[in-house]
Formats: structure tokens, C-alpha cells, sequence
């Protein structure tokens, strides 16, 4: 088979890594009998998938390979899905579970890939394998089905989802799994949605009481290790928007909001807007990152359910001979979701590198999962069940090890074969009836991660 070869990265994550899982990843498909049209050489921006599309389309490849290097927008495998016509597949990587930094966090990049290819209508392959691993050409390029079928939601005493939601800038580039349709939100749901610019956020954190700020910042040494040891003026300037978001939920009647989290907050602010988001979900006030809208509206349903916290996060990892999956964002967590035997503590975003974030792995106990999902290109609700596990911190930030009750290989594939966002929403507790009765309200087809 003639293989066309696309290894994406951001510049933001491990690039001496990438570039060695990307060659090394190379290698062992030419070794599995490809012809291999491209090579291993990251690209980082559109001009450089544009200059290799150029290369290998009137090559007429029979597929096409996108290594996925590191976590990146899907600009450029939607790019890549439009241009060449030949089946494709994506190659993800796992990575140690060691406490460290999310070096690669390539399984989340092929969580938004393959949603993002699911919105133009195509299907892909995919393999999460080491870069040693020798892919069956065959089977990797036969593209996968529709995925999960969804079923009838079943009636149910279903919560009030309406709701105002504030929208912190819009959506990153490429970060298609964030969008959503305004009419469609309010029709179904009954959600508000307030426009907020991110330069009214800046100004309003910048005009924050300065007394205020000085005893929030005596809260956060008194609930955190190590805010002294971080960068004073980055993490009032964290404060700050956590104060500002906090009184405009208050002056605006806000029960939630959607950040555009990056790149702005690090560049024109200069802070992590993280731990603030975290503190808001703490108290009932879900913060979503990536302004990801529908991400905010299922996480207020989870904690409306289960009358407790709930969080955005991202699936970075499954494994399937521990049979879990990790479950991390970069600070997201509230604090009610620290394990008990582990002190909180203040850090610094992993990429990034500015305050304020929490650390520490998740509490065990039962959790239910959902996701109000636009995966190819049709509305729906996506729920499941799970028990979050006493193990050591798996990354730096906030991360919890999930085992689903469907098994981790079973949802792995559902989450990838369905071409699932790359945020779910969690809570701590069984309310999976009650996220049936609200898709069943809003007319929304179920798809159940537990019958997988």
C-alpha cells in the first residue's frame, strides 16, 4: 500500500519526543510492507500540511496516515480529510502514567481529529499503540462504520435545563468539538447565552479591589500548598479573574460560563486562568475551558443531578490490560474532588507554564460520565458509568483513573468509533436516570457507553 504520511504536532508539548515516536512510528509502518509517501518531519501550522498536501495528492495514495505526534487543533486533519480522498487513519500514542507532564497527550488529539473528520462525513481508522507497533495495513485502513448506534432515551422526571451561560470569547481554531448552534441550544435546553469579550474580562480583573484580592490570595495558601513558592504577580493576576468572573455570574445572573482559557489568559494577561475555573466549579458555577458551550450546559445537568460539583475533562489515556482510562485536565478540578489522602496543591500550567492551577489526583467513588455531543454531525446525548480509583497522581494538574463499566477497551472504542468530543463531564455519584429523563426531554437519542 502507498501511504501518505502527515505527523502533526504543536509546538507547546515534547517536540524531541514527538519527533522520535514520529520516526520511530515511520519506520515500523514502512516495515510493515507501506511505501510510505512523506516523511517523519512534525508538521506544527497549515503552510506545512499545505506544502505535503502538494506533495503526495497527485501521487494518488491508497491512505492516508496521520500520525498524531501531539495533542493539536483539527484544522489540519480536516485539511487533510478534504483534500485526499483515499481512506484514513489516525496513530495515537500512550504515555507513562508516571506523575509527570502530559509530554504528548496524542489520544486526546485523536479525540478531536476524529470528531473534527466526522463533521465533514468521513469515517477513519485509528490505532492507540505504542510507536513499535506493527499496524495491520489492512484492517487500519478499512474505514470504521457510523460507530454505536444511539437509542430512545427513556422518559423520566427530567431537571429544568434552562439556564443563562456566560461565553468568554469563542472557540480556538480547529476546536470544531467546542462549537455549537445558538438556536438549537436555546430551543432544546432553554440556555441564555451572554457574549462576554475577553478584553471585558482582562479589564474587570484588572480593576479588582485590591483588599479583595489580598484575602483571596490568603484563602488560596490556607486550601494549597506551595502559593508562596510560585509567581506572586501571575497568580493575583489568576485571582483577579477569578474575582471578575465571580461578580459577573453575580451582576449578570449567570449559572455557568465557557473560557476561551488560551491562548489570550497566558499572552495578553498573563496568567492560567485554571484554579479560578476550578474554584467557580467548586461552587456550582461550571466553568468550562476551550469555551466549549455544550461542555459547561452538561456538566450544570450533572451537577443538578447529583446536587453536587462537577468538571470538563478531557480522556488522555486508556489501557487495556489495567482496564482504566485517565481522566485529567490541566487544574479543572474543584477541590471536593481531591483524594483525601493527598494534600492540594498549587501549580503551574504544564505547557504553559504560569499560575494558578490545583494539583492532585481524583477522590475514589462512583461517577457518572455525559457529554452532550454533535459527533457527526447529529445532536445527542452520551452517558456512562464508572468508578474513579485510588491510584497515584497519573499526570501533573488534576487526573483520575476511570474504570468504565463497559471495560476500558469498550469505551475506547465507542468514544473513537463514534467520533466523540475530546471533553466529557463528570460528577461524583450514579444520576445516570436522570441524564436519560433530560436527553428524553429534550428529544435527544441516547447513547449508552455502559451497553457497549
Amino acid at each position: 500500500m502507498r501511504i501518505a504520511v502527515f505527523c502533526l504536532a504543536r509546538p507547546t508539548f515534547d517536540v524531541d519526543l514527538a519527533s522520535q515516536t514520529a520516526e520511530t512510528a515511520v519506520a515500523s509502518l514502512a516495515a510493515s510492507g507501506a511505501e510510505v509517501l512523506g516523511d517523519a518531519g512534525l508538521l506544527m501550522d497549515a503552510p506545512a500540511v499545505e506544502a505535503r498536501l502538494d506533495a503526495v495528492k497527485e501521487q494518488r495514495p491508497d491512505g492516508v496516515l496521520i500520525i498524531q505526534a501531539t495533542f493539536c487543533d483539527a484544522a489540519m486533519t480536516s485539511a487533510i480529510g478534504a483534500t485526499l480522498a483515499a481512506p484514513i487513519a489516525i496513530w495515537a500514542f500512550p504515555e507513562p502514567r508516571d506523575g509527570g507532564r502530559l509530554r504528548l497527550n496524542s489520544f486526546c488529539g485523536l479525540s478531536l481529529a476524529s470528531h473534527a473528520l466526522g463533521k465533514i462525513d468521513r469515517r477513519c481508522g485509528w490505532l492507540h499503540a505504542p510507536a513499535t507497533a506493527s499496524p495491520d495495513l489492512a484492517a487500519l485502513f478499512a474505514e470504521s462504520g457510523a460507530g454505536p448506534v444511539p437509542r430512545a432515551a427513556q422518559p423520566g422526571a427530567a431537571p429544568d435545563l434552562a439556564c443563562r451561560v456566560g461565553l468568554v470569547g469563542e472557540h480556538p481554531a480547529g476546536f470544531d468539538t467546542c462549537g455549537f448552534d445558538e438556536a438549537e441550544l436555546t430551543s432544546r435546553f432553554g440556555v441564555d447565552v451572554e457574549r462576554i469579550d475577553l478584553e471585558t474580562l482582562f479589564a474587570a480583573a484588572k480593576a479588582a479591589d485590591g483588599a479583595r484580592i489580598g484575602a483571596l490570595k490568603s484563602q488560596a495558601a490556607e486550601r494549597l500548598e506551595g502559593v508562596e513558592t510560585l509567581d506572586g504577580e501571575q497568580v493575583e493576576r489568576s485571582l483577579r479573574c477569578y474575582s471578575a468572573l465571580r461578580d459577573m455570574a453575580e451582576e449578570r445572573q449567570l449559572d455557568g460560563f465557557a473560557v476561551r482559557c488560551w491562548p489570550e489568559t497566558f499572552t495578553e494577561y498573563g496568567c492560567a486562568v485554571c484554579g479560578a475555573m476550578a474554584t467557580l466549579n467548586g461552587e456550582r458555577i461550571p466553568a468550562s475551558c476551550e469555551a466549549d458551550m455544550l461542555g459547561t450546559v452538561g456538566s450544570r445537568l450533572l451537577q443538578t443531578l447529583a446536587d453536587g460539583p462537577a468538571m470538563l475533562t478531557d480522556i488522555v489515556d486508556f489501557d487495556s490490560d489495567d482496564d482504566t482510562a485517565v481522566l485529567w485536565h490541566c487544574g479543572l478540578a474543584p477541590l471536593d474532588f481531591c483524594d483525601p489522602g493527598f494534600a492540594p496543591r498549587a501549580t503551574i500550567h504544564t505547557n504553559r507554564r504560569m499560575p494558578l492551577l490545583h494539583e492532585f489526583p481524583l477522590k475514589p467513588g462512583r461517577v457518572t460520565v455525559a457529554r452532550i455531543s454533535q459527533a457527526q454531525s447529529e445532536l445527542k446525548m452520551v452517558v456512562g458509568r464508572g468508578e474513579i480509583l485510588r491510584r497515584p497522581m497519573s499526570f501533573t494538574g488534576t487526573s483520575g483513573v476511570i474504570r468504565f463499566d463497559c471495560g476500558a477497551e469498550a469505551a475506547r472504542r465507542a468514544f473513537i468509533d463514534a467520533q466523540l468530543e475530546h471533553h466529557v463531564s463528570i460528577t461524583y455519584g450514579d444520576v445516570k436516570a436522570g441524564v436519560e429523563a433530560a436527553a428524553a426531554a429534550a428529544d435527544l437519542p441516547l447513547l449508552d457507553l455502559d451497553a457497549q
